[in-house]
């Protein structure tokens, strides 16, 4: 029976590793392929070409951020084809198969680890019997329970990371790699509290396929252990295969709960790590204790403040700190110190998310306690519960576009540095927050903007405040910049005027041999702003092969040229 797996994923340059290793698992029993797309490709179209395969059986695995259109997938298919047997995976299903049986027009789910039980599956629906196996249920037959594969079982067949049609695609995309399944930790909102024990690859698998990626050019590993750094000898042994082994253009990216980082750990990455080769994920998400203790979150923010400030000071890793708004008991105030604690630790990028009730978790069993609202449709993001209040939690999305425009997006260093250690030291929360509800308040749009907006935004707002910092953000403009930008945020030389200024600095040989430089850079490669009384600065935009070097130089004419 020809089998069809099948998943929607968020981008295009992510892959899907749950569908490779099912493929892998079961291909040399089964005929079984699998494919993968986006949701944001036509869902009729992808129904098309999944009915031309010719396939009795279709496997689809569900994620919150796909399930409202592999619902309409689902409801196309069985339409076109109600003989059409299809099988639904994913942790958007596991926890709840009676819901999705009950709604929508599908045969069985399959609750946990698919990669075993999905070939017993499979040999039963072959033979035309009825399946009673615990972990797949039917709108006959509802199993609780939630599958685990045997690793090292797993590890045997052939490798889900080396398949011959991804040798080429993978360079230019996301590799998610895995070498631990299982969580120790009982985060009431997380669906990882619902596993039982941490369960290991052999060591001999995990660097088999390292070293296969990294010879193979690949250029994001995201580990998906969900606390990679628990076992101290596992995560040395890892990380000191990588380091052996670092190629550069590559980025590993890891999960890492910091409590649990020690000196002698720290110590090792900041003397041995090559820079930026390590993106750590950091989950804080409060730093109220009450709040931590009412998700059941074990966490020492002092230790692992000390511990985020030894490895920035190290300038070795990335690293991405995450909080979430809307847990239990902490109201508007209280999280706007915990964003303050969590901002001043100077992360590369702070990720600000709001608590989502998934399927399955505590927290959305518990619903009541905290007197939660929530979407009932995915991303099942909460609306307001005992302690925030709608109009506040709105309030946080407001700071939060700000905080992605004007933060984690890297493009306004040196003025967020000079409003931080200023006029809102100490108040981070605050300066997103204001400037959220300057957006509001003039209805400028989060989406569909230009580089310059976001400048001429920010230049506007800062200047509501009475703080001049147009000269950092005039070189933040630029280097967000490697060849001289077509316009200017805000331009004080008109077109006609900056050529014909150009034109004469170029003219000007004195000036060009003793800063090295030609009539055609000056004229080609050159922006040029007025500084005062007929002073100019230049912004040199100069290539060299792999690197790009832009210089400053101030030019004052002999006399006024215009």
């Amino acid at each position: 029976m020809k089998t069809v797996l099948a998943t929607l994923n968020a981008k295009y340059i992510h892959t899907s590793l749950a569908l490779r290793l099912l493929y892998i698992a079961n291909k040399d029993k089964h005929d079984i392929s699998f494919k993968e797309y986006t949701i944001k490709e036509n869902i009729e179209k992808i129904a098309d070409e999944l009915l031309a395969s010719g396939c009795k059986i279709i496997g689809l695995s569900v994620y919150i951020w796909n399930v409202l259109q592999t619902e309409k997938l689902v409801h196309i298919l069985k339409k076109s084809n109600p003989k059409l047997v299809i099988i639904l995976g994913g942790p958007e299903v596991m926890y709840d198969p009676e819901s999705f049986l009950e709604n929508w027009n599908v045969d069985y789910i399959i609750g946990g680890e698919g990669e075993f039980i999905l070939g017993s599956l499979l040999d039963i629906l072959k033979k035309g019997e009825k399946p009673l196996i615990d972990g797949v249920s039917s709108k006959s037959r509802y199993s609780k329970t939630i599958v685990q594969a045997d690793l090292n079982r797993l590890s045997v067949y052939p490798s889900p990371y080396q398949l011959l049609d991804d040798k080429e695609l993978m360079i230019n995309r996301l590799v998610y790699f895995e070498t631990s399944r299982g969580c120790p930790y009982q985060c009431q909102y997380c669906l990882s509290s619902l596993e039982k024990g941490v369960r290991y690859y052999p060591k001999e698998y995990i660097f088999e396929n390292l070293s296969y990626l990294i010879k193979n050019g690949v250029k994001l590993i995201k580990f998906l252990d969900r606390t990679f750094n628990l076992n101290k000898k596992h995560t040395k042994e890892v990380f000191d295969y990588l380091i052996a082994n670092y190629r550069e253009g590559l980025v590993c990216q890891f999960e890492i709960y910091a409590d649990l980082l020690d000196d002698e750990t720290i110590d090792y990455l900041n003397e041995k790590l090559p820079v930026g080769f390590f993106r750590f994920e950091i989950g804080i998400q409060s730093t109220y204790e009450p709040t931590n203790e009412a998700v059941k979150r074990k966490q020492d923010f002092s230790a692992l403040a000390h511990n985020v400030k030894r490895l920035m000071e190290g300038g070795k890793v990335d690293l991405h700190l995450d909080l979430i708004a809307g847990l239990p008991h902490e109201s508007f105030e209280r999280f706007v110190a915990s964003f303050n604690d969590v901002f001043a630790l100077g992360a590369k990028e702070v990720q600000l998310g709001f608590l989502k009730m998934l399927r399955g978790t505590n927290i959305r069993k518990n619903a009541d306690l905290y007197s939660y609202e929530f979407n009932n449709s995915a991303p099942y993001e909460i609306k307001h519960n005992a302690d925030i209040s709608a109009a506040e939690l709105n309030r946080i999305h407001e700071a939060e576009h700000a905080l992605e425009k004007y933060w984690n997006s890297g493009r306004f260093q040196l003025t967020m540095s000079s409003v931080f250690t200023t006029s809102y030291k100490g108040r981070y929360f605050e300066f997103f927050d204001e400037l959220g509800q300057f957006y509001k308040q003039n209805q400028y749009s989060h989406y569909g903007y230009q580089l310059e907006d976001l400048f001429r935004i920010l230049y506007s707002f800062l200047s509501s405040k009475n703080i001049d910092l147009f000269d950092k953000l005039r070189n933040d403009y630029y280097n967000n910049f490697t060849i001289r930008p077509a316009g200017f945020w805000e331009d004080r030389i008109d077109k006609k005027t900056r050529k014909k200024l150009l034109y004469i600095i170029g003219q000007d040989k004195t000036f060009l041999k003793k800063h090295e430089l030609s009539r055609k850079i000056i004229e080609k490669q050159t922006a040029i702003d007025l500084l005062g009384n007929n002073s100019y600065l230049l912004t040199i935009f100069l290539n060299h092969g792999n690197t790009i070097e832009r210089r400053q130089l101030a030019y004052t004419p002999e006399e006024k040229v215009l």
